[in-house]
């Protein structure tokens, strides 16, 4: 068996793979499919945070989801009402959204998170079978989109200007998936 690949695109694997998720973004955005936004961009946070992880770190876990998430979406991710939103009401969400593509999760069921709802292109997704602990909050899929944009620019950014972690990260992004022609 050959594979025949074409090799990593300028740039390398992190931003070629940003770019392409950016992209499916665009093209998920415009086809209104907003559950689809929403998956892309929840497991693009879990493979920033495991590429931004200390190297002992093999596996994307919560924690490497959260401190990502502190660093570099909640600095610049407002609610639709203006309440406070956690990494942990993110990872709640990210749960959710990518196991049963509910906003139900065990640290909402626990009162431990928020409930997350989405506003999208003026309509707004629920939980119309509310029976939670805390307030759900309102957040806005296009500003959501812009936070996880500029968090990834500001972590490749970070990455850039740090050899041990861009090392430690580019090693980790040797494993992601290369599409090319398998001939038997």
């Amino acid at each position: 068996m050959l594979f025949h690949y074409g090799g990593d695109e300028q740039g390398g694997q992190i931003l070629s793979w940003f770019e392409k998720q950016m992209k499916a973004i665009g093209t998920l955005w415009d086809a209104e499919l907003p559950e689809a936004v929403l998956t892309i961009i929840y497991s693009g946070m879990d493979v920033f945070g495991l590429l931004a992880a200390p190297p002992a770190v093999l596996d994307a876990d919560r924690n490497t989801f959260k401190r990502w998430c502190e660093k570099y979406i909640l600095p610049s991710l407002q609610t639709v009402d203006g309440t406070a939103i956690t990494a942990v009401d993110l990872y709640a969400a990210r749960c959710g959204v990518l196991h049963t593509s509910t906003p139900l999760s065990s640290l909402e069921r626990e009162g431990i998170a928020c409930q997350l709802f989405y506003e999208f292109k003026g309509k707004t997704g629920i939980n119309m079978i509310l029976n939670t602990q805390k307030k759900p909050v309102r957040i806005d899929v296009e500003k959501l989109a812009m936070a996880f944009k500029e968090g990834g620019i500001a972590f490749l950014q970070d990455l850039k200007n740090d050899a041990n972690r861009l090392s430690a990260a580019g090693g980790r992004a040797q494993h992601f998936l290369r599409w090319g022609t398998v001939v038997e």
